[in-house]
């Protein structure tokens, strides 16, 4: 009865805001551009929401990490019985208890129990799921259902929260395409791209590109001051984001060379990215000690999931490959770095080889964490890379159902290539990480060519450039 309620609520919702749209004169000229990114974060809301069927079966299609990934683990009736459980992800198993009789019904992260997203998730998602246990008192009143309840309420909330920076994401890469003069179908493809519709509701990458996207805007507007403001909050949501900076910070340091005012802008985007980025984290760590470390251990701790060092070292749990991402993103960053000051490269261009060798490089790269790399790349690539970058996303779309249909795709596999026949999907021999494989390969490939062709094209300007001043010479001695 409650899903159907829910289902029914969100129907009126969204014909309530088609008619305001369509009422308001002011509003009317976004009514097709709402309408486009409304459609298809509301396929993706309907696809993972714990209210509806699993979409043709397939477990990839509907898990979340919002709701089965983290709601599910920490708030379960299954824990009440299950010390053992409630101990690995409560720091203080009295607030659940507290939580399961009602008596505490807004139990905080990092305090009470872990998580292992950065605080502005965490800030995120102590206000949806005090909301949440509050209203789902009034509903339930047996454990179970209490929870399932919740679950469902905190779902619609998160949604809220990302549609919202997928608006603001959506809004920011238009805005810069104008200001580049680019054609407006790329910004269509961000909405259209198989990962977009996927994971916009699977995981909160979205806050954090909304947010990243938008400081390279006001950025690129010599709103250094916002932009730094902003990079620093999208760090405080995903720290993979922070990559951007390293354009940004250089490129402000060859201008801080050549003028005194350039430095009052370098030393305003860096106070401004601490405030953003760091404020969170130290509050985080003055929230509770515990906490802070239990969320750095898990990051510190984790295995080579879907990275590309497996290919060299194929034991994923080896600790190489956090070495390898250490080398060999402090080499591609440095590159970059180089280029900047050099000023022989495209700003736009290198902030996505920036952002997405933060992400490809790492040791984890999870399917949905594309959804950092697509503005940047919808805005900096050509038509040739952007093609290669699609069939990356496609392919990051199917590793997901392939990840959950792992046995399946073994079985069939099996029957052609001599492979073992067991549910696997985090090693070399697994169909998942062929697929995983093949889009860190694309990524990386684009990430190279926007980088070199962006140099060559500048090499060959200086060319022409000399060549016409050696002409222009010769004219002039000959006079």
């Amino acid at each position: 009865m409650s899903k159907s309620l829910t289902l029914l609520v969100l129907v009126l919702t969204s014909l309530a805001l088609i008619l305001l749209l369509h009422v308001s004169r002011r509003l009317r000229a976004l009514t097709s551009t709402f309408l486009a990114l409304y459609t298809i974060f509301m396929i993706s809301f309907l696809l993972h929401a714990p209210f509806t069927q699993t979409p043709l079966g397939l477990t990839g299609l509907k898990y979340s990490d919002i709701v089965h990934g983290v709601f599910s683990v920490r708030f379960s009736s299954d824990l009440v019985a299950n010390k053992e459980k409630l101990l690995e992800y409560w720091l203080r198993p009295e607030s659940f208890e507290g939580l399961v009789s009602k008596s505490n019904l807004c139990p905080a992260p990092y305090l009470d129990y872990k998580l292992e997203y950065p605080p502005l998730i965490g800030f995120f998602w102590f206000l949806t799921t005090c909301a949440s246990f509050s209203v789902a008192d009034k509903l339930a009143t047996a454990t179970n259902q209490f929870f399932s309840v919740s679950s469902s309420i905190n779902y619609v909330l998160q949604s809220m929260i990302l549609f919202s920076f997928m608006s603001l994401c959506f809004y920011y890469v238009k805005k810069i395409a104008s200001l580049r003069g680019l054609d407006t179908w790329r910004t269509a493809v961000f909405l259209l791209l198989p990962s977009t519709v996927l994971y916009a509701t699977y995981n909160w990458d979205l806050i954090a590109s909304g947010l990243a996207v938008s400081s390279l805007y006001y950025f690129m507007r010599k709103n250094y001051k916002v932009s730094g403001l902003l990079l620093g909050l999208s760090v405080a949501g995903k720290i993979l984001t922070g990559g951007l900076l390293v354009p940004l910070i250089a490129y402000l340091l060859r201008e801080a060379i050549k003028s005194k005012q350039a430095k009052k802008y370098l030393i305003l985007f860096i106070t401004t990215f601490l405030v953003g980025g760091l404020t969170p984290f130290v509050l985080m760590y003055a929230l509770s000690v515990e906490g802070f470390y239990a969320f750095v251990n898990h990051h510190a701790s984790w295995y080579c999931e879907n990275c590309v060092y497996a290919l060299l070292i194929p034991d994923i749990f080896s600790p190489l490959h956090k070495y390898f991402y250490v080398f060999s993103g402090a080499i591609m960053l440095a590159l970059i770095a180089v280029q900047v000051l050099r000023n022989s490269g495209d700003l736009l261009s290198l902030a996505y080889a920036s952002v997405s060798s933060a992400i490809a490089l790492n040791y984890v790269f999870t399917p949905q964490m594309i959804l950092m790399i697509s503005p940047l790349a919808i805005l900096a690539l050509s038509k040739k890379e952007l093609k290669a970058y699609v069939a990356a996303d496609i392919t990051n779309f199917c590793l997901i159902i392939a990840f959950f249909e792992d046995l399946t795709l073994r079985s069939l596999v099996s029957r052609i290539v001599p492979i073992k026949v067991v549910f696997n999907p985090w090693t070399v021999d697994s169909p998942t990480q062929w697929l995983a494989m093949s889009r860190n390969v694309l990524i990386l490939s684009t990430i190279i060519a926007s980088i070199t062709h962006h140099v060559s094209k500048k090499n060959q300007h200086n060319k022409n450039f000399e060549a016409a001043m050696t002409v222009r010479n010769r004219l002039s001695s000959r006079i």
